[in-house]
C-alpha cells in the first residue's frame, strides 16, 4: 500500500502563523521549522519555487528537521504557468 504524507505549503505561512498553531515563544523561522517538523513530514517550500536556495539555508533546513523528513520540490516552475504550454492559435494541427 502507499504512504501518503500530509504537510502544508510551509512552517512560516502568514495563516498559520496567525491562528496560534505555534506555541509561545516559537517567533522565529529556526523555532517554528523545528516545531512544524514534530508534525507533519514534510513541507512546500515556497523559496525554491522562485530560486535556488543558498546551500547554507538548505543545510539549516536540514539540520532543523528530523533524518528522512521530506521537501519536495515545488509543482510548477514560475516560468512554466498554463499560458505558456498552450498551444498558439497559429499553430494548424496535422
Amino acid at each position: 500500500m502507499a504512504e501518503i504524507l500530509i504537510g502544508t505549503c510551509g512552517w512560516t505561512d502568514p495563516d498559520l502563523l496567525r491562528s496560534g498553531w505555534y506555541p509561545p515563544g516559537h517567533r522565529d523561522p529556526e523555532k517554528r521549522l523545528r516545531h512544524y517538523a514534530t508534525r507533519f513530514p514534510l513541507v512546500e517550500a515556497d523559496s525554491p519555487y522562485y530560486a535556488l536556495p543558498n546551500p547554507r539555508t538548505t543545510t539549516l533546513w536540514a539540520d532543523r528537521t528530523p533524518p528522512r523528513w521530506a521537501r519536495p520540490p515545488p509543482a510548477t516552475p514560475p516560468t512554466q504557468s498554463l499560458k505558456h504550454n498552450r498551444p498558439s492559435r497559429r499553430t494548424r494541427s496535422p
